[in-house]
């Protein structure tokens, strides 16, 4: 009985820290907003060359929409536990698949 109750605890932190992490990264994105439109250069907000690489390379496999810089660091923030590859940005953003 003492086993499920603690497994019960630990499952409600963890569910916790999660969500403190999710808020944490939108929060994240919402300071890079209003700090990016300063940037002079248009390509350092909308970051073309990966939208244009990451385009190429899950042609098959995904719709890629562009993303921009803030987009891009807070699916960093979220993705925090895996390796940042074109198929983790494009499954964080929740962009469509293609069918096989």
């Amino acid at each position: 009985m003492h086993f499920k109750a603690i497994l019960f605890l630990f499952s409600v932190v963890c569910l916790g820290l999660i969500q403190a992490q999710n808020q944490d990264c939108q929060t994240l994105r919402r300071d890079c907003d209003r700090c990016v439109p300063r940037l002079n250069d248009p390509e350092d907000r909308n970051i073309p060359g990966i939208n244009r690489l990451c385009r190429q390379k899950l042609r098959r496999t995904w719709v890629w929409r562009n993303i921009n810089r803030c987009e891009l660091t807070e699916y960093s923030c979220r993705g925090a536990d895996r390796l940042m590859n074109c198929e983790v940005i494009a499954a964080l953003a929740g962009m469509t698949r293609r069918p096989e």
